[in-house]
């Protein structure tokens, strides 16, 4: 019969070669091709990229896990485009409208980007009113008022 330290430098074997295989089938040498991972290119062209101020065009940026602005306004039921500059290098931000501060009711919500990027979001503004902004990833620090008029 075997003993019980002998079952378990027994089973260990079985254990080692795995993991042995993993290291080694993990190895690329120097021989072997890189792995190449696409990445996301710009948004719009830069001839196709409107400018900030522009009518019906709202720009805002994120900076040290802050907006660059508290409030931002614009006319009621107009497709509007929201110039978005995210700052923060390797820090995930985005722009999101809703009704209200529960954020349980969207008007519209923009992609979550990495920094630093800028991408620009296009929406149909609502009906006349006072909403809420934030950044979903940082909700508590990153919030603002969109005035609709």
């Amino acid at each position: 019969m075997f003993k019980s330290w002998q079952i378990f430098v027994f089973s260990l074997i079985p254990l080692a070669l795995v993991f042995a295989g993993v290291i080694i089938g993990s190895y690329h040498g120097s021989d072997s091709a890189k792995e190449i991972f696409p990445t996301a290119g710009p948004t719009a062209p830069p001839s196709e990229t409107v400018e900030p101020g522009a009518p019906g065009v709202l720009a805002i940026a994120a900076q040290n896990l802050l907006f660059d602005k508290k409030t931002l306004e614009a006319p009621a039921r107009t497709e509007i485009t929201v110039r978005f500059d995210n700052r923060d290098a390797g820090v995930l931000h985005n722009v999101a409208f809703y009704t209200n501060r529960t954020a349980r009711s969207k008007i519209f919500v923009g992609e979550i980007i990495t920094g630093p990027k800028v991408i620009e979001y296009e929406f149909t503004t609502p009906a006349p009113g006072s909403f809420f902004f934030r950044c979903d990833v940082h909700p508590d620090t990153m919030t603002g008022t969109f005035v609709v008029k």
